[in-house]
């Protein structure tokens, strides 16, 4: 059997994988151009939808975060928060003391697979804290995003800089399974398929 070298080659498999969702919350729907009903490829809560679905073909565990929900609101209802641990907070980074004591230090990730927003303040801040742990960081491009373009590419670009990987939504999904004979494979090619279908509904609208 072929030896998976993890480090910064980035092989990521389901049994060793955290999924974290971030903060895709009611407030940002006006504010995040990725939230939009026409934000096509790079729809965040298109991606989430995939994600959060692929999390449970593949029974990986995954976290939701709600960043000050008083005032932001809850995550958006489009998203299917079904077998996730969702936590509220203060702190912009995913990684709250609650985060690591019930979650990080009960399943020891060696991957983490993180989308949301914003790319540059809580998706990054994340992928820094999980890094300075030695957890392996893999962010799904089309799933995050700012309010501003730039803010977007150079949170992507920082976290690259600092050691995180650079995916997309289809790219991981597959990277996951490795090869066509993997037991999840028919309801993952499906999933993608689902989703490229909506892209081009998506588009064909605009």
């Amino acid at each position: 059997i072929m030896a998976l070298h993890f480090g910064r080659i980035g092989f990521i498999v389901p049994a060793q994988t955290l999924f974290l969702c971030c903060d895709i919350q009611e407030r940002f729907r006006s504010l995040i151009p990725g939230m939009s009903a026409d934000a096509g490829h790079r729809s965040v809560i298109r991606v989430g939808q995939t994600m959060l679905h692929a999390a449970r073909i593949f029974d990986i565990p995954t976290v939701v975060t709600e960043q000050y929900p008083k005032a932001l609101g809850k995550t958006v209802p489009e998203l299917d928060t079904t077998g996730t641990q969702v936590f509220e907070k203060t702190l912009f980074s995913m990684i709250t003391p609650e985060v690591e004591a019930n979650v990080l230090n009960q399943i020891q990730p060696k991957s983490a697979v993180l989308f949301g927003i914003e790319a540059h303040v809580c998706v990054l801040q994340t992928a820094l804290d999980l890094l300075s742990r030695d957890i392996e960081v893999h962010i799904v491009s089309d799933g995050v995003d700012s309010q501003k373009p730039l803010d977007r590419d150079t949170g992507l670009l920082r976290a690259q800089q600092a050691g995180a990987f650079i995916t997309t939504c289809e790219s991981l999904l597959f990277q996951l399974m490795r090869t066509k004979d993997h037991p999840k494979f028919k309801q993952i090619s499906a999933l993608a398929k689902e989703r490229n279908d909506q892209i081009l509904k998506a588009s064909t609208k605009c």
